[in-house]
């Protein structure tokens, strides 16, 4: 840490001084200048931002605490491809998406074109998709269209992010959550089970085997 000296505490009243305006959507970006000075300047946000919000609980600060998050996770390798292909296919560019049928914001993206761009089996693509739905990572805006929430990726200006924030809110997308690391492995858990009680339910239903009515012979014509 550097220590505020008087002459310090000058040169930082002076420096705010000339600091220019910064607007919504705007943002201060401090650079050196090669010769031992600094050029202060004022940039449109625009990338992946990350936001914090009131609305939602557990929510990513930044890129960094993200993959921290999914790193820290005791899931499939495969979860974490799946989710980042996800968060590149926000790139109108990226390769094997097809974004002319989908507003910007979204991915329209299907389970087949996920499976091509992972290299999965449908059942290594279905499962973390249904895990990322079930945490509030993303929603199915319609089929075929999905939603990554807002709050935690976003390829966009702030101002978009705001208005994707709100039609995520305006959707009832679900509430984000920043699991344990050994939350996957307990979801997957509670799935067998209620899969496992769903047969045993079906195994015990009783079956009434329906009486067969015999009709009465018909009589040849002579």
């Amino acid at each position: 840490m550097i220590p505020f000296g008087p002459r310090s505490m000058i040169f930082l009243e002076a420096l705010m001084e000339q600091l220019p305006v910064v607007r919504p959507g705007q943002r201060v970006v401090a650079r050196s200048d090669g010769k031992g000075g600094m050029v202060v300047s004022v940039e449109k946000i625009q990338g992946r931002e990350f936001a914090v919000s009131a609305e939602v609980k557990g929510y990513v600060l930044d890129a960094r605490l993200l993959m921290d998050v999914l790193g820290s996770l005791k899931m499939p390798g495969s979860w974490f491809q799946v989710w980042c292909k996800l968060v590149a296919a926000q790139d109108p560019a990226y390769h094997g998406v097809d974004r002319t049928k989908a507003p910007r914001g979204y991915v329209r993206i299907n389970q087949r074109d996920l499976q091509k761009l992972c290299s999965l089996s449908a059942a290594s693509v279905s499962e973390p998709a249904q895990f990322f739905h079930h945490i509030g990572w993303m929603r199915t805006a319609k089929p075929g269209v999905l939603q990554l929430n807002p709050w935690l990726t976003v390829a966009g200006t702030s101002a978009e992010q705001e208005q994707w924030q709100k039609e995520w809110n305006a959707a009832e997308g679900p509430a984000c959550i920043i699991p344990a690391p050994d939350y996957p492995a307990e979801w997957r858990a509670e799935r067998a089970k209620a899969k496992k009680a769903a047969e045993a339910a079906r195994r015990s239903e009783k079956v009434v085997t329906l009486s067969r009515r015999r009709l009465p012979a018909r009589k040849a014509s002579a």
